[in-house]
């Protein structure tokens, strides 16, 4: 299975006019691949919408990607897009599948970029503790780019209130594992961003 998280920019002031849209644009947001969430952005840069879709194989993907290349307004909402980010990924050995539900409505999304081979090392530190910490706060899943450029590591952990969250990571803080031990080595970025299921998410 691999994934593409696509986030869409939406230039100032048009939410009013992209809301009522949104929910085709994610009914039929790929022809060859399965909508899992979409998810709007509460803490970070604002006035964008990440979309997660699952693909079978290679193939499909590609096609997806080909019909947004020859497609215009392939979303619907062309007008009012300041922007467009799509990355592919790869589920790590370690990551479960995604099964929509509701685990949210909050969604952190963790992006790092990995030095160049570094996504080895990084698996293999993680791997040691991701069971514990996945007791304290589910994972929803981690996985690497399989793109061109600096590679990517995002993980996507959901909460059911900011207070849960913080929790967590404290307990994991005081327990040793968190950040895994060993696991920061091939990091040269970070970000994180919060995020809120919409209500025509699949995952909520």
């Amino acid at each position: 299975m691999l994934y593409d998280l696509t986030i869409l920019q939406l230039l100032p002031n048009t939410l009013g006019a992209v809301l009522p849209i949104l929910p085709e644009t994610y009914r039929t947001f790929s022809k060859t691949g399965v909508a899992l969430g979409a998810f709007s952005c509460e803490f970070g840069e604002l006035n964008r919408f990440a979309f997660l879709t699952a693909y079978d194989s290679v193939e499909a993907l590609v096609a997806e990607r080909a019909r947004l290349m020859t497609t215009d307004d392939a979303y619907g909402i062309g007008r009012h897009i300041g922007g467009i980010v799509s990355t592919a990924f790869k589920p790590l050995s370690f990551a479960k599948p995604m099964v929509p539900g509701n685990y949210g409505p909050f969604y952190e999304i963790r992006s790092y970029t990995l030095a160049p081979g570094g996504l080895a090392e990084t698996e293999t530190a993680w791997s040691k503790v991701i069971d514990r910490r996945h007791e304290m706060s589910p994972l929803l899943t981690i996985m690497g780019s399989i793109e061109e450029g600096p590679q990517k590591m995002v993980h996507i952990w959901p909460y059911k209130t900011i207070e849960e969250r913080q929790k967590a990571r404290a307990q994991a803080s005081k327990e040793g594992i968190w950040p895994p031990p060993g696991g920061s080595g091939q990091l040269t970025a970070l970000k994180s961003e919060l995020f809120v299921a919409t209500a025509f998410s699949d995952l909520k």
